[in-house]
């Protein structure tokens, strides 16, 4: 048997060895452009006219670039000079040139490195791919990268797609089991070396994350903001308005946020719409994958709804469940306290209740395209019967990118509340309520 098997691997090897010369010259096939201000991509070269450039980017899709951008172009194969014939018959090597460049060490996809790094004021990584991206490093935490690049904006990464990482100022850095280190972060392959008050390097999988941080504490925080607004008037006179707004501050090891979702609308004068929710939380990273909310609160008004004020506070832990590059789906629960007081009531009802709570939120977020995101949050609460017994706040969004920081976005709002409570005059508030928002956001 043993000599059999030799014999097939014996059989197996030149097509082996075929195998790894064919992927080899397709790697040195690919054409690179050099930025001008040191980016580089990897990818091939579609089509270039005098004032522009087209190139399919193995991280980036297609990209239509300036040559005035561009500083040097690295191609696959050498292009075809003007005396050359490009008819194979009469000249079948004039296509097949190779481009000696791409064998120089010093220019290779995995040992070049930009000059501009450390001397630029500009954060830097190179991906498994070979292509060098320079802008500003957001934060690594979750095993994602978020890094703001000069030429493909807002881009989201696997940290195991990311070979090595330069930023050009001091950063926090957080290792499982060790306090979180203040200074000068390499991320090099498979090892993170911090240079500070103490000189650490240690395994990147032992990184929890690492966040902008320093003098100045505007440097912790990132944010976006989303306002909706359509006015008609004639046969039918209607004023409708929403506003979103997130708020973001993060270390390698806590995130505290805090949100807020408003409609309101207006038909001829009288309010068919008018609600307001914030919601407040604080983690702290246990390992990759789990996490605690120490702190989750929550405060809702909807007068429609007969709800004056509402409030929730509670504890919950958090799960992974999905966490990879344009993939992220991360749940909630805990026990709560609620507590309600209604815009009216009957004359034996109470107009207040309070009551133990249990909350569950699920946050989903998927990338269809480089431009085109889906985004699901859900968030149920289950009270006593006095408060309503079982509600939930459900948000579909699609957002789209028009330009850098700007984005456009549609979402579906549905809030549910099983039993809500009779008004005074005897009306009782549906149980559904859906709403449809469309508005123009900005990041920061």
């Amino acid at each position: 048997m043993k000599a059999y098997r030799k014999q097939v691997l014996v059989g197996y090897r030149p097509f082996l060895m075929a195998l790894i010369v064919w992927g080899a010259v397709c790697v040195m096939r690919a054409d690179v452009l050099v930025g001008t201000n040191g980016e580089r991509f990897v990818g091939k070269l579609i089509e270039e006219t005098a004032n522009t450039l087209i190139f399919e980017s193995e991280l980036g899709g297609r990209l239509t670039i300036p040559r005035i951008k561009i500083r040097e172009i690295q191609r696959a194969t050498s292009p075809v000079s003007e005396h050359e014939s490009v008819n194979p018959r009469t000249n079948p090597t004039a296509t097949l040139k190779p481009q000696l460049l791409t064998l120089n060490p010093q220019s290779s996809t995995n040992s070049w490195r930009p000059p501009g790094i450390g001397q630029d004021n500009a954060d830097w990584i190179q991906l498994k791919s070979g292509e060098w991206l320079r802008g500003r490093l957001k934060y690594i935490q979750d095993r994602k990268v978020e890094f703001d690049s000069d030429e493909l904006n807002d881009l989201s990464f696997d940290l195991k797609d990311v070979r090595q990482v330069y930023p050009a100022k001091p950063l926090f850095t957080k290792f499982d089991g060790r306090d979180q280190i203040y200074g000068s972060v390499v991320v090099s392959n498979d090892v993170v070396q911090v240079s500070g008050p103490e000189q650490v390097t240690l395994p990147r999988d032992q990184l929890t994350g690492i966040t902008p941080g320093g003098k100045r504490e505007i440097d912790f925080w990132s944010g976006k903001a989303s306002i909706g607004l359509n006015l008609q008037a004639g046969n039918t006179k209607q004023v409708t308005e929403s506003a979103s707004a997130e708020l973001a501050r993060r270390t390698p090891a806590t995130v505290a946020q805090l949100t807020y979702l408003g409609n309101f609308s207006e038909v001829h004068g009288a309010q068919n719409a008018n609600n307001h929710r914030i919601n407040g939380s604080y983690d702290i990273r246990l390992n990759r994958d789990w996490f605690l909310r120490p702190l989750q609160l929550e405060y809702y008004r909807d007068q429609l709804a007969n709800i004056a004020q509402q409030g929730t506070a509670g504890v919950s832990i958090g799960y992974y469940l999905f966490d990879r590059q344009g993939l992220e789906w991360v749940v909630t629960s805990g026990p709560a306290y609620q507590y309600t007081r209604l815009e009216t009531v009957g004359e034996d009802g109470s107009d207040e209740t309070s009551t133990p709570a249990f909350v569950f939120q699920s946050s989903f977020k998927a990338d269809i395209t480089q431009r085109l995101k889906f985004i699901q949050t859900f968030g149920a609460t289950l009270t006593g019967q006095e408060s309503g017994l079982y509600t939930h706040h459900a948000v579909s969004t699609l957002e789209f990118e028009i330009k850098r920081h700007f984005d456009l976005n549609v979402s579906l709002v549905w809030d549910y509340l099983q039993n809500p409570h009779t008004e005074s005059n005897g009306t009782t508030p549906q149980r559904n309520d859906f709403r449809l928002n469309l508005g123009v956001g900005v990041e920061f």
